[in-house]
This record gives C-alpha cells, sequence and structure tokens, in this order.
C-alpha cells in the first residue's frame, strides 16, 4: 500500500482516544485511519522519510504518532526499558529509508537510535534502515531491477 505525507495529517492530540474511545484507531476521523487499518494488516512497513536533524520529516512523524493505537495501553519491560504490549500477534517488520543531499554523520547516528527505538517500541521483526542522497536514489534503489 501507498500512503503520501501529503496533505498533512493533523497531530497527536494525547487524548488517548485510540485506547479507551475506540481501540486501535485514533479519533481523529481522517485518512490516517487507513494507515492504521494498513498497518496492522500488512507484514512489513516501508517508511520513507526526509532526514530532518536526524528525525523523520515532521509530516511523516504525525503520521506515525498517530499509530501508537496499534499498542496495548498496557506496560512490560522489554531490554531493561518499559514498552507497551503490542496489540496484534503479529507486527510489522520495519524498514526506514532517509534521504536528503546533507544529512551529517551526527544525523545519521541520531536516525539509526531512533529507528531502533520505534523497532523496539513497536515489537517488529527483522528491519533495516537506509540513507540516501536524494529522492532519485532512493527511487532507484527501491525500483525492481529490470
Amino acid at each position: 500500500i501507498y500512503f503520501p505525507a501529503g496533505p498533512p495529517v493533523g497531530h497527536c492530540l494525547g487524548c488517548f482516544g485510540c485506547w479507551i474511545k475506540t481501540p486501535g484507531t485514533c479519533i481523529i476521523n481522517d485518512r490516517v485511519r487507513d494507515f492504521t487499518r494498513a498497518m496492522a494488516e500488512c507484514s512489513h512497513l516501508i517508511i520513507v522519510s526526509r532526514c530532518v536533524y536526524g528525525g523523520l520529516s515532521p509530516d511523516i512523524k504525525a503520521i506515525m504518532d498517530r499509530n501508537i493505537g496499534i499498542m496495548l495501553p498496557f506496560f512490560r519491560i522489554k531490554s531493561k526499558e518499559m514498552h507497551h504490549y503490542p496489540r496484534y500477534k503479529e507486527m510489522p517488520g520495519l524498514t526506514y529509508h532517509f534521504y536528503g543531499t546533507d544529512i551529517s554523520d551526527a544525523e545519521k547516528a541520531t536516525a539509526s537510535r531512533l529507528y531502533n527505538a520505534n523497532c523496539l517500541n513497536l515489537s517488529t521483526g527483522a528491519s533495516s534502515s537506509f540513507f540516501h542522497l536524494s529522492l532519485e536514489q532512493l527511487t532507484a534503489a527501491l525500483s525492481p531491477v529490470q
């Protein structure tokens, strides 16, 4: 499934409605609900984002933040840290593809830590992250061999 970052979506309200009022689904009724359903049903999720200060672009981050409902509101200790239990038995694998012409080594290190933390938080399976100089280079890397 292809889910573009634009048009922008609203940011998470922090209301916990996705845990209490509409379990597993954000209470904001917009296109993020389609993403949430697809995320819950897919076996692997590929995130493509411009690298912004070692993180996801604001629009991609808003989409990801709005999907905390795929986790349960209960906690467990995992790798000596507190994390939510996954809502679903099978969680998708996760791949991040960052792009940008001026990504510093420090930003790459920050993005890699963010990626690893997201994998741990989302209880994902085998996953990986990549850095590309441009969106064109990233597109070529993702294109099937002709």
